[in-house]
């Protein structure tokens, strides 16, 4: 570009006998591959547009019959959603009160476990002390009677002395 060349040459641009689609009307095409429109009889015209009128009134209809049939099954889907959701709402009430219930028993019978392992370990140790002061007084008791009943024994003169051996 830097030697003056033009960006387009006169090459790239469209001739001025060029038409385009729409700018001379239906006749003025620059390629020949549509016909011109003929003069098409009135009657002829209402009688295909009724036919298509009927054909189209016939499958509204249809579709308007097969609309309604899924709007009554879609009711009757409703209903039975409302009443499985009625018996999952009491189902769940039920359980609500179950576990409410369940709690209570579980609560109460931690408080009675905890209160028989107290109650048991306070009597086993009154049962130690019991025991063992019972020990202790028959213990005490029997060394009462031993002295009582063991007479003091002097040993043989034989044996008592070796001083008095030995003269």
């Amino acid at each position: 570009m830097s030697n003056g060349d033009p960006l387009f040459r006169q090459a790239h641009l469209p001739s001025k006998e060029t038409t385009y689609i729409g700018s001379g009307g239906d006749k003025n095409r620059r390629k020949d591959d549509t016909g011109s429109m003929e003069y098409v009889q009135k009657d002829l015209l209402e009688a295909k547009l009724e036919t298509i009128e009927a054909r189209m009134d016939g499958r509204v209809a249809s579709i308007e019959g097969k609309i309604d049939t899924f709007l009554a099954a879609q009711q009757e889907r409703d209903k039975a959603s409302d009443t499985r959701f009625s018996r999952i709402e009491s189902d769940v009430s039920e359980i609500k009160t179950l576990f409410g219930s369940m709690k209570t028993t579980m609560i109460v019978t931690a408080i009675t476990t905890v209160l028989a392992i107290v109650i048991g370990i306070a009597g086993f140790n009154a049962m130690l002390t019991s025991n063992m002061l019972a020990s202790f007084q028959a213990g005490r008791a029997d060394v009462s009677v031993q002295r009582v009943a063991i007479p003091e024994v002097k040993p043989p003169a034989s044996i008592a002395s070796p001083e008095v051996s030995a003269k």
